[in-house]
């Protein structure tokens, strides 16, 4: 696809699709942002952007887009508030430390409003998020291979390099994401367990794995980014009891507002792919007090969307091209999307956060 849209760059039609989708706001969905340059097993999905793409990539949409706060998108899906043509937001799940320390300087050089979802157990009381601690413990283990749990028995998956270890990383994080969440955790010790890494050395295994620290959230704050909550433990709400549920987006959000010493009115599904909120977690969001919630549905933002259900392009790809970039905040992806599902048939592909 690289070469696909470098043409679609060069012969304009990148800029024809941004200008038919003009009046369709996008908003964008990071994670964290690198100095390390990419080949880091511990971000072999790209979670984390290098930072002089990112970088290049905030220049072009400064260039080319007008970027306002996600809560201007959502007043406007319900014909609450005005935007102007080429809108987008941009938005960071989980809250890394790197998201302060090197995305915030390009946002504010740039004067781009932002909101951060962050993961409170994560932030507050340094439980390190699980699909990281499953990935660094793979990635340091030096066993030849790793024992899963299956039905009827135990699956052994191959660890003798860097493609079978991400492969078993994509397979446990598929089983996990399937699992009630009350199961998932003990599950998890126990396949980690299984790869005998201490966890010292799971939590240290990469520095951009570390959380922000609670003044980094004020002063973000302060600075102009808005705080939002990805729930306490980052589970799915859908694999949640209705009291869990309750208590994630209650806690969460109080210990944020307490924190920063503002409201906390927005919210991010964790993983956020169809079948990961429904009508009852809408529901849960907003008694909750939220006054909107996000997805990782990848597609643009139309007029009378849900304001507690709205999708997201999410950009995974730490070596993703100016050219690439431009395509998928243009729309042709989405487009050519739905020209594959009406030829062959099949729905199109949905793309998701861990």
């Amino acid at each position: 696809m690289r070469t696909l849209y470098s043409i679609t760059e060069a012969t304009g039609i990148n800029r024809l699709f941004a200008h038919l989708n003009r009046t369709q706001p996008i908003v964008l969905a990071f994670h964290g942002v690198t100095a390390e340059a990419p080949g880091n097993l511990c971000n072999h999905e790209g979670k984390h952007l290098y930072l002089p793409i990112f970088e290049r990539l905030m220049e072009h949409v400064a260039r080319n887009y007008a970027v306002v706060p996600l809560a201007q998108v959502a007043d406007w899906v319900d014909g609450r508030a005005k935007l102007p043509e080429n809108a987008v937001a941009l938005t960071f799940d989980d809250g890394y430390r790197n998201v302060f320390t090197n995305a915030a300087p390009v946002l504010k050089r740039l004067g781009m409003p932002s909101t951060l979802f962050v993961v409170t157990d994560f932030v507050f009381h340094q439980r390190m998020l699980w699909p990281d601690r499953l990935m660094s413990a793979i990635a340091m283990t030096h066993a030849p291979r790793v024992s899963v749990p299956a039905s009827g028995g135990q699956l052994e998956l191959p660890l003798g390099d860097d493609r079978e270890r991400r492969a078993a990383d994509a397979y446990i994080c598929a089983l996990c994401k399937r699992m009630p969440e009350k199961d998932k955790q003990s599950f998890l010790d126990y396949v980690i367990g299984e790869m005998h890494v201490p966890e010292q050395e799971i939590i240290g295994a990469w520095q951009d794995h570390a959380p922000i620290q609670p003044d980094e959230l004020r002063e973000l704050k302060e600075y102009g980014m808005e705080i939002g909550s990805h729930t306490c433990s980052h589970g799915i709400v859908t694999r949640f009891t209705p009291d869990a549920m309750t208590h994630e987006l209650a806690v969460s959000k109080l210990l944020l507002e307490q924190v920063t010493g503002r409201p906390c009115a927005e919210f991010s599904y964790p993983n956020g792919a169809i079948g990961d909120f429904n009508d009852e977690s809408r529901t849960h969001v907003t008694r909750a007090g939220y006054r909107c919630a996000v997805t990782t549905v990848k597609r643009r933002v139309a007029r009378g969307d849900d304001r507690y259900q709205i999708p997201r392009c999410i950009l995974t790809h730490n070596q993703i091209t100016t050219a690439e970039f431009s395509a998928h905040v243009s729309g042709l992806p989405a487009f050519l999307r739905a020209v594959r599902a009406r030829v062959t048939g099949a729905g199109p592909a949905q793309e998701t956060a861990a």
